[in-house]
This record gives C-alpha cells, sequence and structure tokens, in this order.
C-alpha cells in the first residue's frame, strides 16, 4: 500500500468522517492513491473481516477488522498487521495514517465524481475545502488563506446586503403598516366624517341678488332657483314639511309616533296643521322672509294648468324642466332626489328623478286611517310611469308626500 510522508497535518474541522465507517468501507471499491499509474492497488472490504486486496490484477485476502475506540482499522496480511489510524472516512476519500509514523495512505472511492483520476494537489484541495484537513504546502496555504478571506468576505458582504434588505423590507412593512393605519385612520374619519353630515346636513345660503321673482302670469311670482340655491338648476337645500331648518334628521325608528312630531315640529298634544303657508313653520318665510312664502297647493296646481313645461334638458350640467308661462316669461326646476328622515338620500338617477318642490297644504289622503300618517301636497313633474321607470313623456300632478321626506324648496311672492 502506496504511503506519503506528511510531516505536518491539521484538523480545520471535525466533519471528515462518516457516523458509520464500517458501511462506508465495505460499500466502495478503493484504489489506493499513486502516482506511479503503473501500480493499480485495489482494496475491496467484504463481510467476514475479509479483505481483498488486488495489485494489477492479481488478487489476494487479507483480514481487516475496525477498531472503534480510537477510529482505527488493523489489517493482517499473515505476514504483518498494520494498524492504521482513519483520518478521513466519506464516500469520496480514506485517508489512513500508520500509527506512530508520519506515513499516510489515500483510498479513493473509485466511482467517486468529484476525485476522478486526482492528482495529490486535487486531493489536498479536496481535504482542505471538503474534509477541514489541512495538508497543504506553504505557497497552498497562502492561496486557501486569501480564498478564506475573500469567501469570509463575500459572506460578510452578503449578510450586509441581508441585513439592508431585512431592514428595507421592516422599513417597508412600517411604512406600509404606516399607509394602513393612515388610510384606516383616515376613511374611519371620511365614514365618521359622512355620518356626521348624514345627521347635520349642510345649509346652502341664496344670495339676496339671486332671489329673484318671476312674474309667469299667475296669480303670484315664482322664484327662479330653490331655497338655498344661487342659480336654477342648483337643488337647494333638502327641507322635511314644516322643518324650517333643514337639518331635522332622526336616527329614530318609532317614526308613527316620533318622527311624525317634528313635522312640523309640535308636542304630541296639537293637532297637525292643514296648512304651514306663512306660518312659523313656512320654510319659504323663514329662510328668505321680505315677502316670500310657500305655494298653496291651489298656486302649484295653476302653475301646471297653464304654463307649458319642456321635456327635460340639461343646464349647465343637471337635468331641469324650463316651465313657460302664459307671458312667455319662464323659470327651471331641476331634477332632485329625496332626502328619507334618517339622512340617507334617495338617488333614482339622473333622467328618472323628479322635479318636486314642497306646497304649504296638508292633502286629507292617508295612507292609513291614523292623523300622524297624513301626507302634504308636493309639485312633481316627471318623464316616468308609477314603477319609476323612465318613459320621455311628460308626467305633472300633485304629489302627496310623505312629510319627513327632504323635499327641495321654491318659494313665491304675492304680486
Amino acid at each position: 500500500m502506496k504511503t506519503y510522508l506528511i510531516n505536518s497535518i491539521k484538523q480545520v474541522s471535525v466533519n471528515s468522517q462518516s457516523w458509520d465507517t464500517i458501511s462506508t468501507l465495505k460499500a466502495q471499491e478503493w484504489i489506493v492513491y499513486n502516482e506511479d499509474i503503473s501500480q493499480v492497488e485495489k482494496f475491496l472490504f467484504i463481510d467476514d473481516k475479509k479483505l481483498l486486496v488486488s495489485v494489477n490484477g492479481k488478487s489476494s485476502y487479507s483480514k481487516w477488522e475496525y477498531i472503534k475506540v480510537n477510529s482505527s482499522l488493523i489489517i493482517d496480511d499473515e505476514i504483518n498487521k498494520y494498524l492504521l489510524k482513519i483520518v478521513v472516512c466519506n464516500k469520496d476519500i480514506i485517508v489512513l495514517n500508520v500509527d506512530s509514523t508520519n506515513d499516510y495512505s489515500f483510498l479513493i472511492n473509485s466511482k467517486s465524481s468529484v476525485l476522478r483520476s486526482p492528482t495529490y494537489a486535487d486531493i489536498q484541495w479536496y481535504l482542505i475545502r471538503n474534509c477541514g484537513v489541512d495538508i497543504l504546502n506553504e505557497q497552498q496555504r497562502q492561496q486557501f488563506a486569501e480564498e478564506k478571506r475573500l469567501e469570509d468576505e463575500k459572506k460578510r458582504k452578503e449578510q450586509k446586503e441581508r441585513e439592508l434588505e431585512q431592514k428595507k423590507l421592516f422599513k417597508d412593512i412600517g411604512i406600509a403598516a404606516g399607509i394602513v393605519l393612515i388610510l384606516f385612520i383616515a376613511i374611519s374619519a371620511l365614514n365618521s366624517y359622512n355620518e356626521y353630515k348624514k345627521y347635520h346636513p349642510s345649509i346652502f345660503i341664496t344670495e339676496e341678488k339671486n332671489k329673484v321673482a318671476v312674474d309667469l302670469g299667475l296669480s303670484v311670482k315664482w322664484a327662479s332657483c330653490n331655497v338655498g340655491a344661487n342659480s336654477p338648476e342648483e337643488y337647494g337645500n333638502y327641507y322635511g314639511w314644516g322643518d324650517i331648518t333643514g337639518q331635522n334628521v332622526t336616527k329614530g325608528t318609532d317614526y308613527a309616533y316620533i318622527i311624525d312630531y317634528q313635522f312640523p315640529p309640535r308636542s304630541t298634544s296639537d293637532s297637525l296643521p292643514s296648512s304651514i303657508t306663512n306660518s312659523n313653520f313656512d320654510m319659504a318665510k323663514a329662510n328668505w322672509g321680505n315677502g316670500w312664502r310657500l305655494p298653496t297647493k291651489d298656486e302649484a296646481q295653476e302653475l301646471i294648468d297653464k304654463c307649458t313645461i319642456s321635456k327635460a334638458e340639461k343646464y349647465n350640467g343637471n337635468y331641469c324642466f324650463k316651465i313657460t308661462g302664459p307671458n312667455g316669461n319662464y323659470i327651471y326646476i331641476p331634477l332632485s332626489d329625496l332626502r328619507f328622515y334618517d339622512g340617507d338620500i334617495i338617488s333614482r338617477g339622473e333622467r328618472r328623478a323628479l322635479a318636486t318642490v314642497w306646497t304649504g297644504d296638508i292633502s286629507f289622503f292617508c295612507m292609513y286611517s291614523d292623523e300622524h300618517e297624513r301626507l302634504a301636497y308636493a309639485l312633481g313633474i316627471s318623464e316616468t310611469d308609477d314603477s319609476g321607470a323612465y318613459t320621455g313623456k311628460i308626467r305633472k300632478e300633485l304629489d302627496h308626500g310623505v312629510r319627513w321626506y327632504g323635499r327641495p324648496v321654491r318659494a313665491v311672492m304675492d304680486k
């Protein structure tokens, strides 16, 4: 068995030996490394402690035994017994040290994919890089130290990059979490604001210069825009019948006995007035003053009967009906939504909406027999049928309106 004199060998790490040395020995065909390629010596560790030794095809049997206590092999060729300490044992190579000497042998797995026809230098580099065993010469050791330095530098760089990436990730997560938190706060604030606005609707003020009384050739003059609006196409404010503030919105659900007495506001012992025109509950009078008031049922009916109403067309962005009086003068009334008693806006779409304004008179039509279910008259103009479907045909009438619905108000003035 070819041996090599190695004066200095260092165990750099402890990962040089298989956990199951015997299985590793028996699982492979081992070639004794020899720089003289004319000498091919093979070892086969067989069961029953037999060792088949082949030198250039000539075979003989020896005996072998594994000593676990000091990780050694005893090889007996019947002439001599050799105690060989196992320095490395894995699927590619076995490094054996003749006990108490500096002589070493290398057994190479004949089927190794990494040590195929290796040179001595190949073995040296394999052992240091894969087994942590240093049998390098001084020049190789300097080369390896430089490789190790570059590798460690690369690892430190990669570690630093990972740390920076991790910090960036945490920063991005923090920013994302902050954005989510800000969005959550903003959405919550917006929802709170919308909820607040729902129960505290904005009230718009009509400037004096825009309170124009138009003589249509009827018994009264009609305002050119709704209360709270500053141009004909604006909706203005939504008012429940008899609510001069436009802000009477409630979360109550018992509308029969609670909401009813807020339109108009009164005690439960007070009866429902038949008319609020020119009263303290008149929404037009309270907000515009100076002779302005709600139209009566008859005045609204006069508008329907004596005026020409053109198909709804867009006027400054909103659909409006143009209403032309007998004398040729005209006003616009915009199609608008309604506001439910709890502040929800009831939208039917811009072409299915209703041009509607309150009158000051109560309707004697009741949804049920109780007084609180009595409705109030409202002027209604639309291009829909009873189901609310758009037909394109003008429909004009005095509507029986639920008093706690918010509707626009169009004021009139006596001549």
